[in-house]
């Protein structure tokens, strides 16, 4: 449980995105690396072959072959794509998927979510009435499973807003922790003994470099019944304004989120889900070669940020860096701006993702950058702290 917070600015990502050029901005989760080459080749033709019209709220037929491919390969669920209702949505990008549950599960509910956490979890969830509760994590970014129990025990049964979720995000956005075994059996205990829903944010899946293997929530004994696994292709193809990624779990739990999302979006776009279908699968290698590029990049920054005085979070994957800003300064959003006024870098404060004081001298840092933007980040970086 967190201690709220008091007239405190609570940054916001976009707005700080908007005051830094390309060549500073580490704020934004978005890849900014170049698109696959024939993944917008297949784009440009199936566009200017005029295929660009209505789909199935489901998604293309092509693309959800390829996707239930992929979920069997990396995690070792087999769905069902010809089984009704649908055990597999393509969605409006990850979002898309979010606001479906949200719409279809959530009003006048409640549901937990792990501090430091991704705001649009919340933002979706009270947008359409619902209401967030937050367990804080420590300064470890572990979390007290037995406060989750009495927590969520607490929240259960109360007459205003009862708890119906919670949602998990494993690598997590903001801090790119990822789950272990034990955190993921606790959360799945509490989710069985109160009959929850467990909402798995698992957009950055193929960003893990630690000891700890991405491990989904629905593969644990009795979760697949009460689970929805969310996803997301923007990060690792590099077309977040493409807006697609996908939802899976058992048809019915999917049902009434087909039915919110397709009066809300009427399907993803179509001609952008064909070209998809044709090369995800097509390089077996393709998730291996993304690991170990960003591998690469979170090595080298995070040894330059220590360097300059940052202590760095290990967190076990690396889309995100997650850090403690040099102990001469104690809030990162007074940090950040002067970043941004003496050098034209930024990135995010961790009061973005907090009710709680805890992560006021917390940034994120997102390294989703061609290697010249990092190096000339860096050169900022220094040049501010000079």
């Amino acid at each position: 449980m967190a201690e709220v917070k008091s007239m405190k600015v609570k940054p916001d990502i976009r707005a700080i995105t908007r005051l830094v050029s390309r060549e500073g901005n580490l704020v934004q989760g978005q890849s900014d690396l170049p698109i696959d080459s024939e993944l917008a080749k297949q784009a440009y033709e199936i566009i200017a072959a005029s295929e660009n019209h209505y789909g199935g709220s489901e998604g293309n037929a092509n693309l959800r072959k390829a996707v239930a491919a992929k979920i069997k390969k990396y995690n070792g669920i087999e769905i069902d794509i010809d089984e009704k209702p649908f055990e597999l949505l393509i969605t409006t990008g990850g979002t898309g998927a979010l606001i479906g549950i949200a719409q279809s599960y959530l009003r006048g509910k409640s549901a937990l979510v792990f501090e430091p956490y991704y705001p649009y979890h919340r933002k979706i969830i009270e947008e359409f009435g619902g209401k967030t509760e937050v367990l804080q994590m420590d300064e470890n970014l572990t979390f007290d499973k037995n406060m989750l129990k009495i927590y969520c025990r607490q929240l259960k049964d109360r007459e205003q807003f009862p708890l119906k979720a919670i949602f998990v995000c494993t690598p997590a956005n903001p801090s790119g922790k990822v789950l272990n075994q034990e955190e993921l059996e606790a959360i799945a205990e509490v989710a069985k003994e109160l009959d929850l829903l467990v909402v798995s944010d698992e957009v950055y899946e193929h960003y893990v470099t630690g000891e700890n293997p991405h491990t989904p929530i629905a593969t644990l004994p009795d979760m697949w019944e009460r689970t929805i696994t969310v996803n997301s292709f923007s990060k690792s193809w590099n077309i977040s304004g493409w807006r697609l990624g996908y939802a899976y779990g058992s048809g019915e739990l999917l049902a009434p989120v087909n039915t919110a999302i397709n009066i809300v979006y009427v399907c993803p776009v179509t001609p952008l889900q064909e070209a998809l279908s044709r090369v995800l699968m097509a390089d077996e290698n393709y998730y291996e070669k993304l690991r170990d590029k960003f591998n690469a990049k979170r090595m080298f920054f995070s040894e330059e940020l220590t360097n300059l005085g940052f202590r760095m979070y290990d967190s076990g994957s690396a889309f995100y860096l997650w850090a403690r800003i040099p102990e001469a300064y104690d809030d990162a959003l007074k940090f950040n701006e002067m970043l941004m006024k003496r050098a034209g870098v930024g990135a995010v404060p961790g009061s973005a993702f907090a009710d709680s004081d805890t992560w006021d001298a917390h940034m994120r840092i997102c390294i989703a950058r061609e290697d010249h933007i990092l190096e000339g980040a860096l050169e900022k970086f220094k040049e501010a702290l000079d």
